[in-house]
């Protein structure tokens, strides 16, 4: 009879709490291990999330108002400039109006390899380049930053990750994009001085919208010096819900805030470069959000001590 009972308590408590989803990236990238982390500090707090793979930050912005059970999800930020500046889906368009930031997270510093022939990002044109595939991050960043400049490739592959850097390594293309931060664990392992390869200096006044970023010499074991590049911050987001989905993302958001140091410490390394009060330009913060942040926090409990006299 006990275990019945509390079987059925137990069913009723796990009816009760919050069941959430999280759409993030590919299998082995960084946005799934960060979600996982998320999902680790939630459970012992009762709310249970789902970490979901995906095709990318496009794809997500559609998950985190379409798919069901999902109310967060992991995008680059220059996904609403695409979205606002080149896309023809009006659908998106509409979404886009509703997104929200729950936290900003790292910097993501935009990556393009090429041939020692390749010098600046004018050099790009007319030439065949890999953008990563289609609706994925990087793919967003490269449409963006050809648009903002008003670059032209001769044909736009799109091929991510070993596949352009294998196609680049057989000359079937002339420079691939890839986003992430660095040192990109792609180039790292994959890549050797034989290649030839060389990164390409992303410095144009026309990518003012983009963090500025500085990728070091020695990075990579055949990159002898800096190169000035643009970064993206990776996103956690949310749509504009109210009611219960509101209460339910304020209280992850909450308890991200009260376990940064333990994801500091635990968590994948980029937790470290997290600031949480960073202000995104057009990026609105989700009310629900801020609205806990404006609460008085109480003060902590220490240990009881008693006093002498």
């Amino acid at each position: 009879m006990k275990i019945l009972v509390s079987a059925i308590f137990l069913a009723m408590s796990l009816s009760t709490s919050p069941r959430m989803g999280i759409v993030t990236g590919g299998a082995t990238g960084t946005y799934i291990k960060i979600g996982e982390d998320i999902r680790k500090i939630a459970e012992p707090s009762g709310t249970y999330l789902q970490v979901l793979e995906s095709a990318g930050s496009i794809q997500n912005v559609f998950d985190v108002r379409r798919k069901r059970g999902v109310q967060l999800g992991i995008v680059q930020s220059d996904v609403l400039e695409y979205i606002r500046d080149i896309s023809d889906d009006q659908e998106l368009k509409v979404i886009a109006t509703k997104l929200a930031a729950v936290y900003p997270l790292y910097k993501e510093e935009v990556h393009i390899l090429g041939d020692l022939s390749l010098k600046t990002l004018q050099d790009l044109q007319g030439k065949r380049v890999a953008i990563g595939p289609q609706r994925s991050g990087t793919y967003l960043t490269a449409k963006t930053i050809f648009f903002q400049t008003g670059i032209t490739p001769s044909k736009e592959i799109f091929l991510g990750g070993k596949e352009a850097l294998d196609s680049l390594r057989k000359g079937e293309i002339d420079a691939m994009f890839y986003v992430a931060g660095a040192p990109a664990t792609l180039f790292s392992e994959n890549t050797t001085v034989d290649d030839k390869f060389q990164l390409i200096g992303l410095d144009d006044k026309a990518l003012d919208s983009y963090l500025t970023a500085v990728i070091p010499a020695g990075t990579y074991k055949w990159q002898e010096s800096e190169v000035r590049t643009v970064a993206v911050k990776a996103v956690l987001i949310t749509f504009s819900y109210a009611g219960e989905q509101c209460q339910n993302v304020a209280k992850v958001a909450k308890i991200i805030r009260e376990n940064k140091a333990w994801l500091d410490v635990n968590g994948h390394p980029k937790w470290r470069e997290v600031n949480l009060d960073e202000k995104l330009p057009k990026w609105p913060q989700y009310e629900c959000v801020a609205a806990t942040q404006e609460r008085p926090q109480p003060k902590p409990k220490g240990p009881d001590i008693k006093i002498v006299r």
